[in-house]
């Protein structure tokens, strides 16, 4: 199983990205091979966020009707994973122990969900929000799609 990262599933759904091509054999190929893909609520909020924020404020400025059908499909098409308590104790020790400092509290968040899950796999084009996080393999689109 593969978690998906908030800018992979986002740029899935914009055509004209220049990532999009390469993000949709990315997935394309793990599905093929039979692989799992997961996001979770943060992901879906964070979609949220970015996708309704103005354009000057560094988001899409989507209308809400349109982010509502973007995070209907992704709910659709992947598996939604819960957390819970566990997750927020894993959250605990994993910020603790790397000593992580401002926003990384979100990726760490992820990261903890997928351990709590049995992950250990994030498909991301961010990846040093990932490195050094333990228990997790960071997969860049291009390890998967190879050259698109």
């Amino acid at each position: 199983m593969h978690f998906l990262d908030t800018n992979i599933v986002l740029r899935l759904f914009i055509a004209k990205d220049p990532d999009h091509e390469l993000i949709r054999r990315t997935i394309e190929v793990l599905e093929s091979r039979g692989e799992a893909l997961a996001i979770c609520l943060q992901v879906l909020v964070e979609i949220w966020v970015v996708a309704t924020r103005p354009v000057q404020n560094n988001g899409l400025g989507w209308p809400t009707e349109t982010v509502l059908e973007v995070v209907g499909a992704a709910r659709s098409r992947f598996l939604c994973l819960l957390d819970d308590e566990t997750t927020g104790v894993r959250w605990s020790t994993i910020v603790a122990q790397c000593a992580i400092r401002g926003k990384r509290a979100h990726d760490v968040r992820i990261a903890a969900l997928m351990e709590c899950h049995g992950i250990t796999r994030i498909v991301t084009l961010n990846e040093q929000d990932f490195a050094g996080l333990p228990g997790i393999t960071v997969v860049h689109p291009r390890m998967v799609a190879g050259p698109v």
